[in-house]
């Protein structure tokens, strides 16, 4: 649980089991406890090309869209745990999100779980998008970290007063949105990814929980789907499902490959109101004929914010992740019948952002993005933010990206 919030049902991270977050009320005999989620966020995007950039990519278009709609449930009986949870934005209208059962506060393993969810790599990737900084998470997200898969994963704390997270999996390597991952010809039965994180915290302020250092370390061993693989990223900003939208800036194709790893490097130092955080992420591919060789792929971000209003990052030990803001005055808020106003959490932010997908026999190209982030958190839960991206693909031009999005979580 985020340090500083209420343990209510609003403010569970995902990921998070009932019995770490919340206190989970009988529901009624000998049945499982029920708890509702959910959440919104409604986008708009504008965007402005130079000559080169529209002969390269065509048009970007402008419009609103959701990025996200999505309803879950999650619950317990025991020591077992669940979570089903949709999404009505994403390209399956609805697709699955995490879908999952678990048990949990075991010896050693500390939970287990099994079911559709996200593998332990990356530290922007496992914290919920509700509390990360930008709209969209950094450039190397997107083809290295690895979505949701159908598996299997063991997660737990270790050392003095929860020093550090270890978790690590066997999944499928590439299930679709619904969980799905079926070979056809009956071929293909290795098709299977293996994933561990790591993550270690030098210090944390017991007091506050305001100042800390984060440091994670991931990796992926995957098989590929139909011998090939492909990497490719749109700039920071997107519109949601809808088609026309944002193109890839950068894109292998499919690279004749059977076998590919994945490496991740984390950190984050928060001080108060000021943080900073930064990964790195490599993808050696081994790639077959007719290419041959080996291809290192590679992606890193650093992202500067600070809370105008005194508020910090905070952070869920549980799962090595950041956690919910908390503003210190709520925008509005009513107590005892009067109703006050706040400035609610305002937080600036900066962020360069790299991916080279291209190397040996691939040639993916290269895209840095600047970006610059305003967040108003009127209150834990309703947030309005507005990004700035500008975009620069190696030698095809560049774009100017303006997205901002009204966002309410439950």
């Amino acid at each position: 649980m985020a340090t500083g919030s209420t343990p209510t049902a609003d403010n569970i991270p995902r990921g998070t089991p009932p019995s770490a977050s919340i206190p989970i009320a009988t529901q009624g005999g000998n049945r499982p406890s029920i708890l509702w989620t959910g959440q919104f966020q409604a986008d708009t995007l504008r965007s402005s090309q130079n000559l080169r950039n529209l002969e390269e990519y065509g048009d970007i278009p402008d419009g609103t869209a959701f990025r996200r709609a999505r309803i879950g449930a999650l619950g317990e009986y025991g020591l077992t745990e669940y979570r089903i949870e949709l999404d009505f934005a994403l390209p399956g209208r609805p697709s699955f999100l995490d879908v999952f059962a678990g048990v949990h506060d075991l010896p050693i393993l500390g939970r287990v779980r099994a079911g559709h969810f996200f593998e332990p790599f990356g530290l922007e990737r496992i914290t919920s998008n509700r509390f990360v900084t930008f709209l969209e998470r950094s450039l190397p997200d997107g083809p290295f970290a690895p979505a949701r898969n159908l598996g299997v994963m063991a997660q737990n704390t270790w050392g003095r007063d929860q020093q550090g997270t270890w978790a690590f999996g066997v999944f499928r390597s590439d299930s679709d949105m619904f969980g799905d991952d079926v070979d056809e010809d009956n071929q293909d039965d290795a098709r299977i990814a293996a994933t561990g994180r790591i993550t270690w915290l030098p210090y944390f302020d017991e007091a506050t929980g305001s100042r800390y250092l984060h440091l994670g370390l991931a990796h992926s061993a995957r098989m590929t789907k139909n011998n090939a693989v492909r990497f490719r990223a749109q700039p920071e900003a997107r519109l949601g499902s809808a088609d026309p939208n944002v193109p890839s800036f950068v894109d292998t194709g499919a690279i004749p490959a059977d076998f590919f790893q994945l490496i991740g490097t984390e950190f984050a130092l928060v001080e108060g109101p000021i943080s900073v955080q930064a990964e790195y992420m490599l993808a050696p591919v081994y790639t077959v004929a007719p290419l041959g060789g080996t291809a290192l792929l590679q992606g890193w971000y650093v992202t500067t914010s600070y809370f105008l209003t005194g508020e910090h990052r905070p952070y869920v030990r549980e799962l090595g992740v950041f956690g919910r803001v908390i503003p210190k005055r709520d925008f509005v808020s009513v107590t005892g019948g009067n109703t006050t106003f706040g400035p609610g959490a305002w937080e600036v932010a900066l962020r360069v952002s790299h991916l080279d997908l291209t190397d040996g026999p691939v040639h993916g190209g290269q895209l840095t993005d600047f970006s610059v982030g305003l967040n108003w958190y009127l209150n834990p839960y309703f947030r309005v933010s507005s990004n700035y991206i500008h975009a620069a693909p190696a030698g095809r031009g560049r774009a100017d990206l303006f997205a901002m999005r009204v966002g309410y979580d439950f």
